[in-house]
């Protein structure tokens, strides 16, 4: 199916011939850091989606160069989505926690409900940003993609990315200034 969105019919057959050819390899690489047959298959299918934005880098089917190209978008696209799987784990063990009534916070019950307060003010905050700098934060806060993944996410260059995080730290501290929690 992904294969529709190539106009050209000479780099779909291109991109069908390297899919054909290295999916099962791709597929055990991304189940290796996944150890999910589905999250596997869908890291394969985000990898293809990418080898295709890179068509005119290959240049031969069948060779060691392709292979290792095919494999390190793979692996790479694995790792973030393991890495997305983890932040979210962790987040949802944080809410778990936070919900929990055997959590021995502080002397005070109050506690909790102050820090789901501020959980809440922040998301907020984070809600109100300029999209162009919120994007940028969430990928890299909330996500876990670095500068550089980022850059190439969002197609701008790595400076930008620098600039907007910077940008986007210095106007959720003011809000959250404002809102008297910081």
């Amino acid at each position: 199916m992904f294969l529709l969105i190539i106009e050209n019919e000479d780099n779909r057959l291109k991109a069908e011939r390297l899919y054909e050819q290295y999916r099962y390899l791709m597929f055990s690489e991304a189940y290796e850091i996944l150890q999910d047959k589905s999250l596997a298959e869908d890291a394969v299918q985000q990898a293809i989606i990418k080898i295709i934005d890179n068509l005119h880098k290959i240049d031969e089917n069948n060779c060691p160069r392709t292979r290792n190209f095919m494999v390190i978008i793979c692996v790479n696209v694995a790792k973030s989505i393991y890495n997305n799987r983890m932040y979210l784990n962790k987040q949802e063990d944080m809410v778990q926690e936070l919900d929990s009534d055997t959590v021995d916070i502080g002397n005070d019950p109050l506690d909790i409900l102050v820090d789901k307060d501020s959980v809440e003010q922040i998301t907020k905050a984070i809600g109100s940003l300029n999209p162009i700098y919120r994007d940028v934060l969430l990928l890299k806060r909330a996500y876990g993609y670095s500068r550089e993944e980022i850059s190439e996410l969002m197609e701008i260059p790595l400076e930008t990315v620098k600039k907007r995080l910077l940008r986007a730290r210095k106007m959720l501290s003011q809000v959250l200034e404002k809102e008297g929690l910081k």
